[in-house]
């Protein structure tokens, strides 16, 4: 069954394509009108004009460590045009093992350490002196990427009369009340919210009562050198994983260690595809404070010979060379980086169907969607595929298309540059 492909964002006036709607267009899906399809719409003309040399933009942003909405940070960063935009990384924490990546890019890296409480007075001090900085190095768009970011951002960009763009990546899950009170009360200081997938979008609007028109959809991006090697080497020597024979039947999840994340659904999956392949093996690629429990369940479910959990890793392309198939059991999503990294190195994938998962992998295509907390269809489906490899390596040669098509950094980058200068242009102020 094919699915239409979406469109690079959802700008695109009066069009719906792939189920994506732009602002006005999702305000009228939800009052019951029609949406005309427009096939073929042309993205429109870069943002990028002669009165945008060297904009600052200033990136705040929780701390640094490795996380999906944080690589994407640094990712977009370093790959911004420099002689047109000047790229500002702040941080509530200035640690993480992001950081000297960014000083290596030679980008400008700001510490603004806020303590406790928002109402504290060194918290205070801190947003006052954020608003003071904004000012002096003439930021024309604050982009924050995180819940406390937002919280200490958008009262900091008021002050100092800057719009402020705010990242939303997840189903707000682990949102709670106080926190969403926070958030309505600071939207009036909030320019545009950028969205990452369809299900973010819908989410906002139907969920947190947005504006639509205030939504972007921009998807994330894969920089697809990094997965050259990976696509190509399948049945390569498996270096990064010492541990394996040449015979074993590797599965890759690349997800940190977060209740969220559905391992224990997948361990239940893996009782049933263990004992009908005795050589398969579940590698785990992330950290968490799960760990010991994951690893403690694996030994009574008597699983733990087909288990590994190989903790944080900095050479995930080269890991997943090694693997057959990638498996994301999660229980909510915003839209998956590990989807998008596993497809770029050309493995079948099965997801469960949350959040913008179904947005990247076509059922059936590109891989498979089952329903969460469904460990009984996420083993039927991993089987079929260690049944029939040849149908995997078709999804897999499938998947990694459909990123180079529709999900690289290069037209992430793109896309968000050009919402930067619809912003500015807005508001007057590119140059």
């Amino acid at each position: 069954m094919n699915m239409p492909s979406p469109p690079p964002s959802s700008r695109s006036t009066g069009a719906k394509t792939d189920g994506i709607y732009s602002g006005g267009e999702l305000l009228k899906k939800a009052e019951g009108e029609d949406c005309p399809s427009l096939q073929g719409v042309r993205p429109p003309a870069s943002a990028a004009g002669p009165g945008l040399e060297r904009t600052a933009i200033l990136h705040l942003v929780d701390c640094l460590n490795i996380g999906g909405g944080e690589m994407q940070m640094v990712d977009l960063v370093r790959k911004m045009d420099r002689k047109k935009f000047r790229p500002i990384v702040g941080c509530l924490k200035k640690e993480g093992p992001l950081l000297p990546v960014l000083e290596r890019s030679e980008i400008q890296v700001e510490a603004f350490p806020v303590r406790g409480k928002l109402f504290y007075p060194q918290s205070l001090k801190q947003i006052l002196r954020l608003a003071r900085f904004m000012r002096r190095e003439k930021v024309k768009i604050l982009h924050t990427q995180d819940l406390y970011s937002h919280l200490v951002g958008i009262p900091a960009a008021m002050m100092a009369g800057v719009p402020v763009i705010t990242n939303r990546l997840d189903m707000g899950h682990t949102l709670n009340r106080a926190h969403r009170w926070a958030l309505k009360l600071l939207s009036i200081g909030i320019a545009k919210v950028m969205a990452n997938s369809q299900g973010v979008q819908r989410m906002l609007v139907a969920s947190e009562k947005m504006d639509p028109h205030k939504i972007e959809l921009i998807y994330n991006g894969v920089d697809m050198d990094r997965f050259q090697f990976a696509a190509s080497a399948s049945g390569a020597p498996r270096e990064p994983l010492p541990e394996f024979q040449p015979d074993d039947r590797l599965i890759g999840v690349l997800a940190n260690l977060w209740p969220i994340k559905g391992h224990d659904v997948l361990l239940e999956a893996a009782v049933r595809v263990a004992a009908y392949f005795p050589k398969v093996k579940f590698v785990l690629i992330g950290t968490g404070k799960r760990r010991t429990e994951l690893e403690a369940r694996a030994r009574a479910l008597s699983i733990e010979k087909h288990t590994l959990f190989l903790g944080s890793r900095q050479d995930v392309p080269r890991i997943l060379s090694c693997m057959e198939i990638s498996v994301l059991p999660s229980l909510a999503e915003g839209f998956s980086n590990a989807i998008l990294e596993s497809m770029a190195a050309g493995l079948p994938m099965v997801a469960t169907d949350v959040g913008g998962n179904r947005e990247a992998v076509i059922d059936g295509e590109t891989g498979f969607i089952v329903p969460p907390g469904d460990p009984d269809t996420l083993a039927d489906r991993l089987l079929r595929l260690l049944e029939e490899p040849a149908l995997g390596q078709k999804m897999g040669r499938a998947g990694r298309q459909r990123i180079e098509t529709y999900f690289t950094l290069d037209r992430m980058v793109r896309d968000t540059e050009r919402f930067y200068g619809e912003i500015l242009r807005s508001r007057g102020s590119a140059g």
